[in-house]
């Protein structure tokens, strides 16, 4: 079966669409990027990955009893040491770019990196930074 003239048309603009959506949701951007860590769904710490001069770790179980840790190195940041039947989200490995995430379900705990000018109110969300960890 022979495609028409507008069948063709129509294909090269749904793919012309696509293809610029899948540019505009995955190129990377620009800019500060800072990661947000939730608990039940309420942001607590938030950790700003352009300015990360030296690796350290940080634990969140004493304020919110859930046994959880972060690694941030180079401008990322992951779970390291989390106390779940699975471990997935240690597996999820780094995130550094506005857009990627992980979750620990097991202990509703969240990570989600922002472009600066992106992020949620900030409603007295610390700041989690290298100089809190020596």
């Amino acid at each position: 079966m022979k495609m028409k003239k507008i069948e063709w048309i129509i294909l090269a603009a749904v793919v012309a669409v696509c293809a610029g959506l899948a540019l505009f949701f995955y190129w990377p951007r620009s800019g500060d990027t800072v990661a947000v860590v939730s608990v039940d769904g309420t942001a607590l710490y938030r950790i700003d990955l352009s300015r990360t001069a030296r690796p350290y770790t940080f634990r969140i179980e004493e304020e919110t009893g859930r046994p959880v840790s972060f690694e941030v190195a180079d401008g990322r940041v992951r779970f390291v040491e989390v106390t779940c039947p699975d471990h997935i989200c240690e597996r999820t490995g780094w995130c550094g770019a506005p857009g990627e995430r992980a979750v620990c379900m097991p202990n509703r705990t969240t990570l989600v990196c922002y472009e600066r000018g992106e992020l949620p109110p900030d409603d007295g969300v610390r700041w989690i930074t290298e100089s809190d960890h020596p």
